[in-house]
């Protein structure tokens, strides 16, 4: 009967460790996950709030923008390429990058900028791309809130069309702010967590393989007294609801 009971609470300790080895790393999948959207709704909300904050800045500067020869003009009929000043205040008080850009063709070209070139040169005269994830967006005249990349950089984007008086797409807005360093803490975090995730697990199967080797032992003692089945039947009954449950978390 001691030996029964031996070879339960080893079977039982085997199977709770299993569970706990496949638990622990799905769980540490969902942590990551988590955080992850944690990050990008922060960001979304972040750049939600600044674009709106921005179109006004260039509804007071410079009214009702129309559109020109290859810029965007204002109020009084003068052209905004190369006037910086909403750009930067933008960056001033909001701490974003931001961009206009005039329509040309079916692409948008920069003509107001405070994103710097490698050479710290202003990137005006370039342009989107119609290859740009938010370009299908932006042409058929809705707001894209998403991620980019910008000149080799990571930024978490909103890209607002400016539109004329007759709703045409004449322009676009963007505002962005760069991940790198939340990606970087984030970085850092994970790599804490793979460590502490990695012992977790090391010290789950070591206590696992000498459960194993309990079992072991146990069963050749009960093979050579002859004891009954009722302990193999109880196992797999165990095994079975344990495999239930495992099926139900996968779905």
């Amino acid at each position: 009967m001691k030996n029964n009971k031996t070879k339960l609470v080893a079977y039982c300790g085997m199977i709770a460790l299993l569970a706990s080895l496949i638990l622990g790393l799905l769980g540490f999948s969902s942590n990551t996950k988590e955080i992850d959207n944690i990050k990008n709704q922060l960001l979304k909300k972040h750049v939600e709030n600044n674009i709106n904050l921005t179109m006004k800045y260039i509804n007071n500067s410079y009214g009702t923008l129309s559109q020109g020869d290859g810029t965007l003009l204002d109020r009084h009929g003068e052209s905004i390429k190369g006037r910086f000043g909403v750009v930067d205040i933008v960056l001033e008080d909001l701490g974003d990058k931001s961009t206009i850009f005039v329509r040309v063709d079916d692409d948008f070209k920069r003509i107001s900028t405070n994103i710097m070139s490698n050479d710290n040169e202003r990137a005006i005269g370039t342009f989107l791309g119609t290859d740009h994830n938010a370009y299908q967006t932006v042409i058929n005249g809705d707001l894209y809130i998403g991620e980019a990349e910008i000149l080799g950089d990571n930024y978490y984007t909103a890209y607002e069309p400016i539109k004329d008086e007759n709703n045409n797409v004449i322009g676009l807005l963007f505002v962005g702010m760069p991940t790198e360093t939340l990606d970087s803490i984030i970085k850092v975090h994970d790599e804490k967590m793979d460590k502490i995730n990695i012992l977790i697990l090391i010290l789950r199967a070591i206590s696992l393989g000498s459960l194993i080797a309990l079992a072991g032992t146990s069963v050749a003692d009960s093979k050579s007294h002859g004891l009954d089945d009722d302990l193999s039947k109880e196992f797999s009954n165990i095994s079975r609801k344990l495999s239930l449950i495992l099926d139900k978390m996968d779905k």
